[in-house]
């Protein structure tokens, strides 16, 4: 540890931060029904979970097919991906 400087420490350890950035952020996408790259388009609707009310949840939306598997995570037309059942955005339609 001779000569180890605490500046020398921190940037030694910088890349070690990022790259426990990055695996608890894939961590945490594969944990739900998240597609990192769909975070912008799911706020730019309000997306949320669980919805407010769940009358008005992904699952009782005309654009969510559920999973056929019987999972928790369907798929919406209008985020083109993945969502849980217990979802809400703004785009919500009833069924015909």
């Amino acid at each position: 540890m001779a000569g180890m400087t605490r500046r020398r420490l921190l940037i030694g350890a910088l890349p070690l931060g990022i790259s426990g950035l990055a695996v608890a952020r894939v961590a945490r996408a594969a944990g739900s029904c998240v597609q990192p790259e769909s975070e912008a388009l799911r706020a730019s609707v309000n997306f949320v979970e669980p919805a407010p009310d769940p009358a008005t949840a992904c699952a009782r939306c005309a654009f969510y097919t559920g999973d056929a598997a019987g999972g928790a995570c369907g798929n919406c037309q209008i985020l083109s991906g993945p969502v849980d059942a217990t979802g809400h955005c703004d785009s919500f339609s009833s069924p015909p």
